[in-house]
Formats: structure tokens, C-alpha cells, sequence
């Protein structure tokens, strides 16, 4: 069993500090050092999340139920939870590479016969202080239960051993004990912190007229629908609206369409349902319910409901109704076709793949049918950043990450020297999900905080490019060079910046600028002064386009920068053209090399 993941302790930490220590009783003892006291008091507020999580209980009553301290006899949190009638007795460890030991579990099982003889004299103030809620808890319940929660890597044969003994002593006496012991493991934690940030399920009614039922090979229903339901539902759930969709509203200023839709909604919109493609939605379950008789809509009851094609048909009509107040669009309806096509299988991301190859999309919309993208969303809402990956209308906030920023800044600290050229003349393969690029961009699980970090290293680097740029002689050749050799000098900046992008916390913003301001001019320096060196014949704008061209530039960049000229190939350009494909092989071996030597900025200095 693998251990938390360090990038999810820093998240549940922060969760931790923020959400339940302000709410634990005080600690007990306050003279050990500062440190140790936080130290402490995440490890108490541990017990009250996973109370949190497994009974849904708010974050105040969640803190209320702990009762660990520097002496609290191995139980660190013991609840009541009335509904199941169960009294949950827990013992946490909140330490990221240790094992559930031997040294563990007995304190705790000595903890657990103790309070099951109601001998509160060995208890610290934080359980005598409940004693009397405590002895009615004993006294009702019909069940006990163990629970141990840990963030290492599995529970030792020792530890399990003595829980299991504990729960088969007879001379206990005690038949509510419920068997086996449950464990909350580092799968459960970063399952439910992800979930945090997950869209609610749409469960809500569909009400069809006209309807048509298809049953196999997969249950559909399809009909007319009032374009007021679906505007209504739209405002009520937002983008859970749209979970399984490409993207979402795009807005009426950015396409002609949505533009058209609010004209004729305006002017026509009794003919809206002539003049539009219809809306397809896919759903978990389909219950058909009653039919009103006056308007022959019947009322379908409709599970984890996402429209799949027709967001912008449906938030342009939201969008409409907001900018003309008092305007009526019931007379507008659309056709609506409704597949039951559950979120865990694949069947229904190719219906929406299959349907948006209709409209004009980028190949690039497609990644958000990858599971992996949401789950970076999700891990990076807890960092304080908004991760759109599905194409929308406005992204502006300094918080907020485009795909196309993600990819360019992943493409960049790749060792495969292609990217670099990729990104300046294929931009779109390294979008297309089903690529070997886009994979290796992505791999899973990239960690949510990597990409965080090398977004804001890839944004402070091209902000001081860009001021090259702007300084840079009008019409001058070095001018043309910072603009289409952008890539070149990023890339072989953000090699020197790996080991900090690999960090499990979010780098500051602020402090990148300085950090790389002079090693990055040094890097410009030596990229101009080998452009002038070696005089091409073409300008930047072919030159970095050419793989032939830029992967010896390159090579011969970061052998200066790196201070590796000790790495020696064939790499003039000519030469290279009259190369067979393993030679290029070996030239692009080198560069891997090269990239991969690259020294690494100090991490002190941030």
C-alpha cells in the first residue's frame, strides 16, 4: 500500500491548518516548543477530517469530537453518531512515511478496553471533561466501532495483529464491537480531496413532448423540449450542467453562432426549434414519470444529467435573457435527445466526441474528455488556482490556467528537443489527446502542483523575453530573433528550473522574477551572439521552424549555458541534412543528454 503522496499532504495540511485546527479544544499542554505544538495540532485536526469525510459531519462538530493531546492514552477522537447508533473510536497517524506500527496500535487497543470499562481516571481532561456524553454514548449505541485512519504506507502485520485481538478478546465482554477494524488510507484521502472540488451530479426532471424511445443498444429518448427548462436548469447547476461536454459558453461576442441564436430569439423565437440542431445530453439513469395530460409533456427523472452538445445553444439563451430583461422566450423550443450513457464507462465520451466532429472544434476541446484533466482540476482548486481545460469565454484572473498555457509550459521542460519546434510550428499535435506528445505532456498521474509551477516559471520567463523584444532595435534582426526564438530560450530556461517546478509546494510568483532574471539574460546573450555567430541565410521565423535548423542551435545553446562542451556530435547544420534517420536519432539523443545535465537553479535562493 502506497503512502500520501507528498503533494496531497501539503494539500490536506493546508486543509487541515485552515478548516479545523481553529476549531479543536485548546491544547493541554503548551509549553513544548512552537513547532512541535503545530505539529501537534494538525495531527489532532487529522482525527477531526476524517470524521468530516466518513460522517459528513461539519468541520466545528468534526474538531468537537477530538481528544488527543500529548497524553490521551492512544484514542484520539471518539464520536456518537446517532443515526447509525455507532460510537466511532479513532486513533490517527499523520506521518507521511511511516507504517501503522505495533507501537501504535497497542496504546490505542489499551485506550479502547479502558473506555470500555468507563475507567475515565487514566483519560486526559479532554475525555473526563466528556465523560458524562461519553457514558450515554456507551450506553445507547448499538454498535463500536475501530477506525484508523493513516496517510503511510500500510499497517503493519503487528499492528493489525493486536487489533484483531483486541476484537476477539472474549474477556472484553463486549458484542457491539463491530469486526473488522476500518482503515482510512491515503486512497480515501485523495479521493476525497479531489472530490471537494468535483461538480455535484445533475439529478433533476426533463420534461419531453413529442418523445420517441429507442432501446438498444443503449436506452434514448428524444422529443421536444421548452428552451426555457433547460435555461432555468442552466442557472441553477452552472458548468455541472456541462461536466462531460468540451467546453463550455464560449460567449456571443467570440462566435457568430451564439450571436445568431440570440437574434432569432429575439425576432423568431417561435422558430428557434427550425433553425437549431437540437441539444444531447447523456445521463446515469433515465426513470420515466407522469405525462400531463393538458400539454402532453411527459416528466422523465434523469440521474447524473450532462449536456453534451448544445451548451452554447442553451447558455446564449441564458445569456439573451439576462442582457434583455422582461423578454420571453417560452415560445422557443429545441429538440433534445437524451442517452443513458453513465460517467464510468466510455461509451459516452465517444457520443460527445462523435457529436462536437460536427460543429468546428479544435482538436484541442477533446482533451477535456480526458479523466486525467479533471483530476487536475480538482487537485489544483486546492492550491488556489482555476485549471480551465475546457475552452470557455472568459479566463483572465492571474489564478486562472488555460490548457494551452499548461501545454506550452509542459512542451518546454521536456527533454525531447522536437517539442521545441513543435511549438512553434505544430502546436496542435501536442493538443490531440490520442498522441504520443499530448502523453507524454500528461502523463498519469502528473502531479496538479507541477503544473502550477511550471505555468508561473513559463509566464515570468516569457515576460522578460518579451521585454527583450521591446527593447530590442526596431526592425533589427535580434528583434525577430526574441520573438520567434522565444520557445528556444524558454525551453533551455526551464531546464535549469525542473527540481524547483518538481516541488510539492506552489512556487511564488514574485520571487521567480529575480531568481532567473540574470541567469535568463545570460541564456539571451548566448542565443544571440550564436544566431550572429552563425549568420543563416533564412530569418528566425523559417529558421525555428525547421527541425534541422533549430535542434543543432539548440544543442549548441545549452552546451555553452550548461558549460557541457564536453558532449561532442555532429551537429552543423548541413551536415545534418545529409544525415540518415539514426544519425538524427543521435542528434536528438544528445540533446535529451543535454537537457537532462542541465544544473539546477538554487532552491535556497527563492
Amino acid at each position: 500500500m502506497a503512502a500520501l503522496e507528498s503533494r496531497y499532504m501539503v494539500i490536506l495540511k493546508k486543509v487541515l491548518a485552515e478548516r479545523f485546527v481553529p476549531f479543536l479544544p485548546p491544547l493541554l499542554d503548551t509549553r513544548r516548543p512552537a513547532a512541535e505544538q503545530q505539529d501537534k495540532q494538525l495531527s489532532r485536526a487529522f482525527s477531526a477530517f476524517v470524521l468530516h469525510k466518513r460522517l459528513n459531519l461539519t468541520p466545528q462538530a468534526a474538531a468537537g469530537s477530538v481528544v488527543d493531546d500529548f497524553n490521551d492514552k492512544g484514542i484520539d477522537a471518539i464520536h456518537y453518531h446517532e443515526p447509525s447508533e455507532t460510537l466511532y473510536l479513532l486513533q490517527t497517524k499523520l506521518k507521511e512515511s511511516e507504517q501503522f506500527k505495533q507501537e501504535d496500535a497497542l496504546p490505542f487497543c489499551e485506550g479502547v478496553r479502558l473506555l470500555l470499562r468507563q475507567d475515565f481516571a487514566a483519560f486526559n481532561e479532554n475525555v473526563q471533561r466528556r465523560q458524562a456524553e461519553i457514558e450515554r454514548a456507551l450506553d445507547v449505541c448499538s454498535y463500536i466501532k475501530l477506525l484508523v485512519p493513516f496517510t503511510g504506507n500500510g499497517i503493519s502485520q503487528n499492528a493489525s495483529n493486536a487489533l484483531r485481538e483486541l476484537l476477539d478478546d472474549e474477556d472484553i465482554d463486549e458484542d457491539r464491537l463491530v469486526k473488522p477494524v476500518e482503515y482510512y488510507t491515503a486512497v480515501e484521502i485523495a479521493r476525497d480531496l479531489l472530490a471537494e472540488n468535483a461538480y455535484a451530479p445533475v439529478n433533476t426532471d426533463i420534461f419531453l413532448q413529442k418523445y420517441c424511445k429507442v432501446e438498444e443498444p443503449r436506452t434514448t429518448y428524444y422529443g421536444i423540449a421548452k428552451l426555457a427548462d433547460l435555461v432555468a436548469l442552466h442557472e441553477l447547476k452552472g458548468k455541472a450542467l456541462y461536466e462531460r461536454n468540451i467546453r463550455y459558453f464560449l460567449g456571443s461576442s467570440k462566435s457568430d453562432v451564439n450571436k445568431a441564436i440570440k437574434v432569432t430569439l429575439a425576432d423568431e423565437p417561435d422558430n428557434f426549434f427550425y433553425l437549431n440542431n437540437g441539444v444531447t445530453a447523456v445521463c446515469d439513469e433515465i426513470k420515466q414519470k407522469g405525462k400531463n395530460s393538458s400539454n402532453g409533456f411527459r416528466k422523465f427523472k434523469v440521474s447524473g444529467l450532462s449536456i453534451i452538445n448544445g451548451a452554447q445553444t442553451v447558455a446564449s439563451a441564458a445569456e439573451f435573457l439576462v442582457q434583455h430583461p422582461g423578454s420571453s422566450i417560452s415560445g422557443a423550443k429545441v429538440m433534445f435527445t437524451l442517452i443513458e450513457a453513465p460517467a464510468d464507462g466510455t461509451f459516452g465520451r465517444h457520443v460527445t466526441k462523435a457529436r462536437n466532429h460536427q460543429n468546428p472544434v479544435q482538436a484541442a476541446n477533446f482533451a477535456s474528455l480526458d479523466e486525467n484533466q479533471e483530476r487536475l482540476r480538482q487537485e489544483i482548486a486546492h492550491l488556489g488556482f482555476d485549471y480551465n481545460y475546457r475552452p470557455e469565454a472568459q479566463v483572465t484572473s492571474p489564478s486562472a490556467i488555460t490548457l494551452d498555457e499548461a501545454l506550452r509550459a509542459l512542451a518546454s521542460q521536456q527533454s525531447d528537443p522536437r517539442f521545441v519546434v513543435w511549438l512553434r510550428s505544430e502546436a496542435a499535435r501536442l493538443a490531440t489527446p490520442e498522441s504520443a506528445e499530448y502523453q507524454a505532456i500528461f502523463p498519469n498521474p502528473l502531479p496538479g502542483v507541477m503544473l502550477v509551477n511550471a505555468v508561473l516559471c513559463h509566464r515570468a520567463i516569457r515576460t522578460l523575453v518579451v521585454a527583450y523584444e521591446q527593447q530590442a532595435p526596431m526592425r533589427s534582426q535580434e528583434k525577430l530573433l526574441y520573438r520567434h526564438g522565444i520557445h528556444v530560450i524558454t525551453a533551455v530556461m526551464m531546464k535549469r528550473l525542473r527540481q524547483l517546478i518538481a516541488r510539492a509546494e506552489v512556487m511564488d510568483f514574485a520571487g521567480i522574477l529575480p531568481l532567473i532574471s540574470q541567469p535568463l539574460d545570460q541564456i539571451r546573450q548566448g542565443v544571440f551572439d550564436l544566431w550572429q555567430q552563425q549568420s543563416p541565410h533564412e530569418g528566425p521565423l523559417a529558421f525555428f521552424k525547421s527541425m534541422d535548423r533549430t535542434i543543432p542551435f539548440l544543442i549548441d545553446v545549452m552546451k555553452k549555458e550548461f558549460r557541457l562542451e564536453r558532449f561532442q556530435v555532429e551537429t552543423n547544420p548541413e551536415r545534418l541534412g545529409r544525415l540518415a534517420q539514426d544519425g538524427k536519432d543521435l542528434i536528438r539523443d544528445l540533446a535529451e543528454r543535454l537537457a537532462s545535465a542541465a544544473p539546477q537553479l538554487n532552491e535556497n535562493r527563492l
